[in-house]
């Protein structure tokens, strides 16, 4: 029996650590700003997400993290497997090219795990609230019309990836160019409640401040400010004195455009790009005082350019049966509503993720990803993880017996 349970111990100990997790689950989404949880909110995931969970978690896991915690993550997988490994040599025989093709294979499975976290298509989480008269959107996403988007993120392709993150309205904000967002709204149902909505902004050249401006596409542009082949701006209305502008990040926060001379309406709480990640968490408390000092609404924008299954923040919004009217009504109450309600305008609900950006948090971060993973899980997901635990151990353990044999 002791043999049994000797050979038994690792599905038994991950089996525990799933299920005993549960004791101390916490929501997986969260408010942005006050850290607390979201009443209302639920992070929906797909059958299949749900039956591929050890890596639909593992994936959004990495996908969550900053630069700098990835590298932190990668560091103590290092430390994990070289003690382990020292712990194996001890009990097996080995030599130095079978530990270097096994260190060799732990490698080329992580770097496997960032790039299928980036590239590889899967089931998404989404975000559901219960309330139908809160509209969920994105102020800050991209298509292939911007020149560092992936090639193949057409628009269609970002209205799918809004709509499979449970957003109802995204806003395509593409680098000089209009030509996206006038595709995007072209392809609009003729009510919002009908489909994902894609309505119209811009990214201002770098010069300007990475400032967001959510404008029509045949708004009169400035010389200078589109790209030569973009065509959509034309000709049109001119742009308003009350447009919206968006600081995002990352960015210098000094030499940000604030006061009214600025004209800036909200500005960044959380970004999706990997630096944007970095700077929410290495700069929230500066972010959080600039919203209050000149009452700025604070949002989220996914930031996304075709890479990666994960939402990283949603925006939240009470527009009243929005869903019964059209999409430019819902984008100018959204508008409206930031001018006029400024730090009062926008709930901000957030992927839970380590917020780890000092040296003890970067140091911590293995087991703070694990626990967040373990703790955030749907009970159906976490059957999955065990029904893969076992299988892969028995897989292993049949394995194991045809070299004996």
């Amino acid at each position: 029996m002791s043999g049994l349970l000797g050979r038994l111990r690792a599905p038994l100990v991950a089996t525990a650590l799933v299920f005993g997790a549960s004791l101390v689950a916490a929501p997986p989404v969260r408010d942005a700003v006050s850290r607390l949880p979201v009443t209302g909110a639920h992070l929906v995931r797909p059958a299949l997400y749900v039956a591929m969970a050890p890596l639909s978690d593992t994936l959004d896991a990495m996908s969550l993290l900053s630069v700098p915690q990835l590298i932190a993550l990668f560091v103590s997988l290092v430390v994990v497997y070289a003690a382990w490994r020292f712990q194996r040599r001890r009990r097996h025989a080995t030599d130095r090219w079978r530990e270097f093709g096994a260190a060799l294979r732990a490698l080329l499975l992580f770097m496997l795990l960032v790039i299928f976290a980036a590239v590889l298509p899967r089931p998404m989480a989404a975000l559901r609230m219960d309330d139908e008269n809160l509209v969920i959107f994105d102020i800050h996403s991209h298509t292939n019309y911007s020149h560092d988007a992936r090639a193949t993120f057409t628009v269609a392709r970002n209205r799918a990836w809004h709509r499979d993150a449970g957003f109802d309205v995204a806003y395509i904000t593409d680098h000089r160019c209009f030509d996206g967002a006038a595709e995007g709204e072209r392809g609009n149902p003729k009510r919002a409640g009908d489909g994902t909505v894609l309505l119209s902004g811009i990214e201002l050249p770098a010069d300007q401040i990475h400032v967001i401006e959510l404008v029509p596409p045949d708004v009169a542009a400035p010389d200078g400010l589109l790209e030569p082949w973009c065509v959509r701006a034309a000709a049109g209305r001119a742009r308003s004195p009350s447009t919206v502008r968006i600081q995002t990040i990352p960015e210098n926060l000094d030499h940000i455009p604030l006061g009214p001379a600025g004209g800036l309406g909200a500005i960044e709480i959380l970004d999706g790009a990997p630096r944007g990640i970095a700077q929410a968490q290495r700069d929230r408390s500066v972010l959080l005082t600039i919203s209050a000092m000149h009452k700025l609404a604070l949002v989220a924008g996914s930031n996304n350019h075709g890479w990666g299954r994960t939402a990283v923040a949603w925006n939240v919004m009470h527009v009243r049966q929005w869903r019964a009217l059209t999409p430019d009504s819902v984008g100018a109450l959204i508008e409206m509503r930031i001018r006029a309600e400024r730090d009062r305008a926008v709930q901000v609900v957030e992927r839970r993720t380590p917020a780890g950006a000092s040296p003890v948090g970067l140091a911590l971060m293995l087991p703070a990803v694990l626990l967040d993973v373990l703790r955030t899980m749907s009970p159906a997901e976490r059957l999955s993880w065990v029904v893969w635990t076992w299988t892969a151990f028995a897989l292993a353990a049949a394995l194991g017996r045809r070299k004996q044999g």
